[in-house]
């Protein structure tokens, strides 16, 4: 019996976690850094989801000094050629044809000049080839030339975001917050490890960053022939185990709090200990040990805290159990056996009998 007693004490106090000040005492000799949480220190504490945001390792690319649009096969330019401020014409009263369309060679026909090259080439390039082509037939003249339709370059978007796809570049730089504004995301979308793949080279983007905090480098603008890559987020998410119920609980897009982490477990119950409720973290890029936070909700005027208290990608939330609760676990299961050999006895002597 005293054996049995002790095997299932053992096992009970397995899921604990000590509540006191004296029992946590050698707690730092384990690497455990405890904190209790209250009304004055909790958004300090409870603000650490940042921490998570910027700490995921990245190498965004750099924007180009000037964007500039290079003009390619399929786009459609408008060229006008003016011989006086009133006139737009050629020789004598020919109107200047519009819209020519670059071909597969990178090329596009333009009247007494003949092929002009303009894959590659800015607009301003362009013009500038033109007005000198035409000296030869009129007199100072002024080009005029712009994108009539954008068609040769695009960027692709695939993963996990709402509509994926490809998506044309224009003369107005695109970056990738709009790109992805534009497709949409999900509950699963990492926003912190966007793959940017551009001229056989993979870049790391945390653009979760630059929405929270301003960094502009990542939120860079897009290039001809990128593919971005938006992965599902499958760390986001929080453990949850002992009085409340074992369980995960996906943080989704906005994250959650302490509160609606508990909430979607069914709250604390009966058996829990107000007293112990705890929140394990492994501070980012930490190896070992952990910060372990405990919110004492024992008194009901506290329970606004875990409103203030962000959750992170992989914490783990523990409830302790009530002592009065546990003790009463460890007598059933102690008691247990021998109620069963009792029964038995008497099922044997009512059989004999």
């Amino acid at each position: 019996m005293l054996l049995l007693g002790s095997t299932t004490l053992a096992a009970c106090a397995g899921m604990d976690f000590p509540t006191t000040e004296g029992g946590q005492a050698n707690l730092v000799d384990r690497g455990i850094n405890l904190l209790r949480v209250t009304p004055e220190n909790v958004l300090v504490l409870g603000n650490t989801n940042g921490a998570a945001v910027t700490s995921v390792p990245s190498n965004p690319p750099r924007d180009p000094s000037v964007y500039v649009y290079p003009v390619g096969t399929g786009d459609q330019l408008r060229v006008q050629t003016w011989t006086t401020p009133e006139r737009r014409s050629v020789g004598e009263g020919q109107s200047i044809s519009e819209g020519p369309i670059v071909n597969e060679d990178g090329q596009f026909f333009y009247p007494y000049v003949g092929m002009m090259n303009a894959r590659g080439r800015s607009v301003t390039e362009i013009r500038a080839a033109l007005e000198q082509e035409l000296r030869v037939y009129l007199n100072d003249p002024q080009v005029e030339v712009d994108v009539e339709r954008f068609n040769a370059h695009r960027v692709t978007l695939v993963g996990e975001v709402g509509s994926a796809g490809s998506t044309v570049l224009t003369n107005v730089p695109l970056r990738l917050l709009d790109l992805i504004n534009q497709a949409g995301t999900t509950d699963l979308s990492d926003l912190r490890r966007v793959e940017v793949r551009r001229h056989g080279r993979s870049y790391s983007v945390n653009l979760r960053s630059f929405m929270e905090f301003g960094a502009s480098g990542h939120n860079p603008i897009m290039l001809p022939g990128d593919v971005v890559y938006v992965p599902a987020m499958n760390d986001n998410k929080v453990f949850v185990f002992g009085s409340i119920g074992n369980g995960e609980v996906a943080l989704g897009a906005a994250g959650k709090t302490l509160t609606e982490v508990l909430a979607e477990m069914g709250g604390i119950n009966l058996r829990a200990n107000a007293s112990g409720i705890f929140v394990f973290r492994r501070p980012p890029g930490q190896v070992e040990g952990f910060n372990v936070f405990q919110f004492d909700l024992s008194d009901a005027s506290y329970l606004m805290m875990t409103s203030q208290f962000s959750m992170s990608p992989l914490d783990v939330v523990f409830v302790t159990t009530d002592p009065i609760a546990r003790w009463n676990d460890s007598v059933a299961r102690l008691l247990s056996p021998v109620t069963g050999i009792v029964r038995a006895r008497a099922i044997s002597e009512d059989l004999a009998g």
